[in-house]
């Protein structure tokens, strides 16, 4: 028994090392796709710094970790540097936003693009507004003095308010590649989840409101309210799938609130290398750890604005003013 359970540990332990070795190797997979997409995608090599980009891929390919361990050291000794606090405030905002500044400016407006793909509508109350008129379609059939007619209206509402809803774009599931997913690709991935269960509830509710309530109800108007109790049994199933259609619109909610905070939080981001020409600033947030490329910074903070969300952290307004404002210590 002895020997058994020494190898069964020895087992666990090298379970535990392959999977903490896959790991690093999937970290250094999206570094070495970031790094590339920096300089705007796989390149011709003409330069050292190219010549790099192509290096750390191969080495990606061939061992995995050595490489990670060097640039996650580097980028978390960088950090710390400049502000111990900040890696964990970085962990508690979602993967999205720990992915490079310079890519998550890059990509600003696709990423707020698929956001509004997703989320054209705030669907979770759109949810709860399908709840409260299968409600009142119950209220209005156990009311003896309403004509059943009336329960005919009803279920035309109901229907052309999921029908609004289910007019949503295809959720698409990116790829990975031998590298693992880039930044957009990321970006959908976290929306695609949570989008796609919803659809599926949605697609479950409106069968069961066509092929179950909507002739229950019709056949009300032949046996009268004394079959009641089986459309109520049905309106019932059908709150509870909308309920389960809520909870999926409220991840499908945070999964929007992730990709918006990586989008537009560059609190404490270094941007020294990124290319802001022609991006859209409107609306990022930033501080006084916040580091902007060269002659960026008067240029940001003339059309910055105190924020609402802490003290000391500001946002980017629309148009330039005559005044500088200074992010606060």
């Amino acid at each position: 028994m002895g020997s058994d359970s020494r190898a069964a540990e020895e087992s666990i332990r090298h379970d535990d090392l392959d999977a903490l070795l896959t790991t690093i190797h999937d970290q250094l997979g999206i570094a070495v796709v970031d790094r590339l997409n920096a300089h705007g995608g796989p390149p011709e090599l003409r330069t050292p710094e190219l010549a790099l980009d192509r290096l750390l891929a191969a080495t990606h390919r061939s061992t995995g970790s050595a490489v990670s361990r060097r640039l996650s050291g580097d980028a978390c000794a960088a950090l710390a540097e400049r502000n111990p606090a900040l890696q964990a405030w970085l962990a508690a905002r979602g993967p999205l936003a720990r992915r490079p500044a310079a890519i998550r400016v890059k990509h600003r407006e696709e990423a707020l693009r698929l956001v509004h793909n997703y989320w054209p509508f705030d669907l979770a109350q759109a949810m709860r507004t399908a709840v409260r008129i299968i409600q009142d379609l119950c209220d209005l059939l156990g009311d003896s003095t309403q004509p059943l007619g009336y329960a005919d209206t009803a279920m035309e509402q109901l229907r052309e308010h999921l029908e609004g809803m289910s007019q949503l774009s295809e959720p698409h599931r990116p790829h990975a590649t031998l590298t693992g997913l880039d930044y957009l690709d990321a970006v959908e991935s976290v929306l695609a989840d949570p989008a796609e269960r919803l659809a599926n509830e949605l697609h479950s509710i409106r069968e069961l409101l066509d092929e179950e309530l909507a002739p229950a109800i019709t056949a009300l108007e032949t046996t009268g309210r004394a079959y009641l109790f089986g459309v109520d049994a049905v309106a019932q199933d059908l709150i509870d799938d909308l309920a389960h259609g809520c909870e999926d619109a409220d991840a499908l909610a945070r999964a929007v609130a992730e990709v918006e905070r990586a989008s537009n939080d560059f609190v404490g981001a270094d941007l020294t290398n990124a290319k802001l020409e022609g991006v859209l600033l409107e609306g990022i947030l930033w501080d006084h750890t916040t580091l902007w490329p060269t002659q960026w910074e008067t240029r940001v903070r003339r059309a910055s604005l105190p924020s609402d969300e802490e003290e000391g952290v500001l946002v980017v307004a629309a148009e330039e003013s005559d005044s500088v404002i200074h992010a606060e210590a």
